[in-house]
């Protein structure tokens, strides 16, 4: 599959004429090819608006804030959402790594690459003190790259946003939950605090892969015997592997620089993704196969309390090999600690909340490690210490070599 465009073709009679003939239209031609907008070196992608990750029949239940807001009705044709992610990209469209277009109808033939920013998680967490209680509200969405043809993901751009509230005891949850998570939707300046302005930022550092490159895949995210007892009851074990799958995954791109097939335990059966556009259209995306596939075990959690502060522990096993392969590249235990104040106001601590910034800690920074082993990092954070920062420095030169 190309991903650029394809090249002009002349008329018959220009190609029939004689080498001397055809300098002059050759130059014009070229200046003409290098000038026109239409065959500049930006590839073409269509806009597909906003989408929703998962089985259609439960997009309105997992999404209920997103749904909302980018209804479609007769009044209003245009879901809102996807018109505020439209006019944002174009307002920047100089900058963009491709020609940004609306109109899919009119692709013509050949390869059409569609672009659609799918939501697969809204989450609002509750932490209660003596006189107010602090709300954080979180979105995951990827933004997909697709051969719209073949309906296969050429390329993806995980998207993370997280905002934090403070709220009064009798201030109703369901609006805090309502209200935190709309915020994060709108489009705002601040690049910081909206899921659009920061897809569009994630977007305008993107390009295309080449066809060949190299992919990688977070395989699983697997709970341990004794991680599991700290759970919550309310947490069920399969969400908590999609969050922090999804975590990884986008850890790995940002952090680690690597072209990551998102984490899709949760929303895909073998490697077809399925999704539902604003208008209700139904889509299944085929994944691409992945070259090297990672491993996450979360071994256990740990706390620690002192005097006005305690420790939060999470300790994970992380496994790296070839897809086609049964033996480990890497293979290591790893650990990271958060120091959480407490306050004398404070009358409940959510240990979980503690043990989850613990174990974003420890994956956010393997995933840099990834990238550029330290070995000061190793000698605190690994299990087998020098030996895992050899074998990490091998396989960083090893991936940067390729």
């Amino acid at each position: 599959m190309r991903y650029t465009q394809g090249f002009v073709s002349f008329p018959a009679y220009f190609q029939r004429r004689t080498r001397i003939q055809n300098i002059p239209l050759l130059l014009l031609a070229a200046f003409w090819f290098i000038t026109s907008p239409v065959y500049a070196s930006k590839p073409v992608v269509y806009f597909a608006g906003v989408s929703f990750l998962g089985d259609h029949r439960f997009i309105d239940t997992n999404y209920p804030v997103a749904t909302a807001l980018n209804k479609t009705t007769p009044e209003q044709p245009q879901a809102a959402l996807d018109k505020a992610f439209f006019e944002l990209l174009s307002a920047q469209s100089a900058t963009l790594p491709f020609s940004l277009s609306r109109n899919l109808a009119n692709y013509k033939s050949g390869p059409a690459i569609a672009m659609t920013l799918a939501i697969e998680r809204e989450s609002v967490s509750i932490e209660t003190f003596e006189d107010y209680r602090k709300v954080v509200a979180e979105i995951s969405a990827q933004v997909l790259f697709f051969d719209f043809q073949a309906m296969r993901l050429i390329a993806s751009i995980p998207v993370d946003i997280a905002r934090n509230d403070v709220i009064n005891l009798n201030a109703s949850l369901d609006k805090a939950r309502v209200d935190n998570l709309t915020a994060l939707y709108q489009p705002t300046s601040n690049a910081d605090n909206s899921l659009l302005s920061v897809a569009s930022g994630h977007i305008r550092q993107f390009g295309l892969p080449k066809e060949g490159v190299l992919r990688f895949k977070v395989h699983a995210v697997n709970i341990g015997d004794k991680a599991s007892p700290l759970v919550p009851e309310r947490v069920q074990h399969d969400a908590l592997a999609q969050v922090f799958g999804q975590y990884f995954t986008a850890q790995l791109t940002h952090l680690g620089g690597l072209n990551m097939i998102p984490y899709t335990k949760g929303y895909a059966i073998g490697n077809k993704m399925a999704g539902r556009m604003a208008n209700g259209d139904v889509y299944t995306l085929t994944l691409p196969e992945a070259d090297y596939v990672f491993t996450i075990d979360i071994s256990n959690f740990k706390h620690i309390a002192q005097p006005n502060k305690h420790l939060f522990a999470s300790r994970v096993k992380f496994t790296a090999k070839e897809a086609t392969r049964s033996d480990a590249m890497l293979d290591d235990y790893f650990h990271a600690a958060v120091a959480k104040l407490v306050s004398d106001k404070q009358t409940y601590i959510d240990d979980w909340a503690a043990y989850e910034d613990a174990l974003e800690t420890v994956l956010s920074e393997l995933a840099q490690q990834l990238s550029a082993p330290e070995k000061k990092w190793f000698d605190n954070h690994s299990q087998l210490k020098r030996r895992t920062y050899n074998t990490f420095r091998k396989w960083s030169e090893h991936i940067n070599g390729l």
